[in-house]
């Protein structure tokens, strides 16, 4: 680190370790020193960092600040454009979107779907201020802002989306070499926990006092259309009354599946003492459409506007407490999620209305297996009742004979 700093900076650079930290130094020709400490630690890694850093520190040292003067400027991000000169980060997203569309790579509706809003993020962290410095810089920053469980689906993919236009702005754009992203993202991305999540199914109880609790009518009406439909979040967006019936236009690529899953019609199951609200809420549908949703609900980001407006609500986050206090069953989960409301669906489909894994499976747009991988015997209440049901049924039947 010291000899790259000297060979890059010049004589009179340095670096030492101060209590895990890096403190930056320089002495002037007439032996007075000036130094600060640097927010980066004391590791290899911080290498390629600390170089851009000490660069664009230089030519401000030379004019006359102190060298904790210059690197407060970069903090700040006054000298942000000293970081990002030459590089129009807009018109090089853009020019990656053409690239990707006319490449045939992507669709543009896959584009819009998919691309959209990580490049967008990347764009908003770009020209923060304080701006990261390098490629690594800025997918960390999507890391610390957008989270993501480690090694979930949107983490991986915001990384990756964001890593090929970095690399694209190097490659094809002349950027300079420090955006390109690391070649091994494992890191960034993260590593899932081991072994299956474990479902958290809603009780049909605590579904009419979300309801009770929500106040804003159009999120009600979404909720209640999750609960009553065991629609995904994201399937609001595409959803139509079609008379007693649900139309879902959504389909839903998988990598097995690239064509998505086929529109389908969803009968309505209310829950227990909400009797004719599915009802209800087709009608509703019916006569105003998707303005009986909340905006949010228009955009593929339902699922994280779905998500942040029941985390503000008290009788939420009275529910997640009630129901991680309940010990987990089987593998049956006490985790409240929104898509709590989906898996509510699946158990009522079984428990109250009788119906088969596979009619379930096509109400709610999935494969029998994927059906019976999640919600099949995974609950010691079903199971109970499955019980009851059968005893009750070989009692008739012997009673008949």
């Amino acid at each position: 680190m010291r000899t790259a700093l000297r060979g890059q900076n010049g004589e009179g650079w340095s670096v030492r370790d101060i209590r895990g930290r890096i403190q930056l130094s320089v002495r002037f020709d007439d032996g007075v020193r000036s130094t600060t400490v640097l927010d980066l630690p004391w590791a290899g890694t911080s290498q390629a960092r600390l170089l851009v850093i000490a660069a664009a520190a230089k030519p401000l040292v030379v004019d006359g600040k102190s060298l904790g003067e210059a690197v407060e400027v970069l903090v700040t991000g006054e000298a942000s454009n000293l970081c990002n000169a030459g590089t129009n980060w807009a018109k090089v997203a853009e020019k990656f979107r053409k690239r990707k569309i006319a490449g045939g790579e992507v669709s543009e509706r896959t584009w819009h779907r998919n691309y959209r809003a990580p490049i967008e993020k990347a764009l908003a962290v770009l020209t923060a201020k304080p701006a990261p410095i390098s490629g690594h810089g800025v997918l960390q920053k999507l890391v610390e802002i957008y989270g993501g469980e480690p090694g979930s689906t949107g983490r991986r993919l915001r990384i990756q989306y964001v890593a090929q236009m970095l690399r694209y702005a190097v490659e094809d754009e002349g950027a300079e070499a420090r955006w390109l992203p690391p070649n091994d993202l494992g890191a960034l991305i993260g590593v899932k926990q081991a072994g299956h999540m474990m479902s958290t199914f809603i009780k049909d109880d605590q579904i009419s006092r979300l309801l009770v609790g929500i106040s804003n009518p159009e999120w009600r009406t979404a909720v209640g259309l999750l609960a009553c439909f065991g629609l995904r979040p994201i399937e609001l967006s595409a959803i139509t009354a079609n008379g007693e019936m649900l139309h879902c236009g959504y389909r839903k690529r998988t990598a097995r599946k690239p064509q998505g899953t086929k529109p389908r019609v969803i009968v309505g199951l209310d829950p227990v003492g909400l009797t004719g609200l599915s009802a209800n809420l087709l009608a509703l549908l019916s006569e105003r459409g998707q303005e009986a949703l909340p905006a949010a609900c228009r955009s593929s980001r339902v699922g994280d506007a779905l998500h942040q407006y029941l985390e503000r609500q008290p009788i939420w986050r009275q529910l997640v407490a009630e129901v991680a206090a309940t010990p987990t069953t089987g593998s049956t989960g006490n985790v409240l999620v929104p898509y709590s409301l989906r898996h509510a669906y699946a158990a009522r489909a079984s428990e109250v209305y009788g119906l088969t894994d596979r009619v379930a499976a096509t109400f709610m747009g999935h494969s029998v297996q994927t059906h019976g991988s999640h919600y099949s015997g995974t609950n010691t209440e079903m199971l109970a009742g499955a019980l009851e049901r059968t005893k009750t049924v070989a009692a008739k039947q012997l009673q008949e004979t």
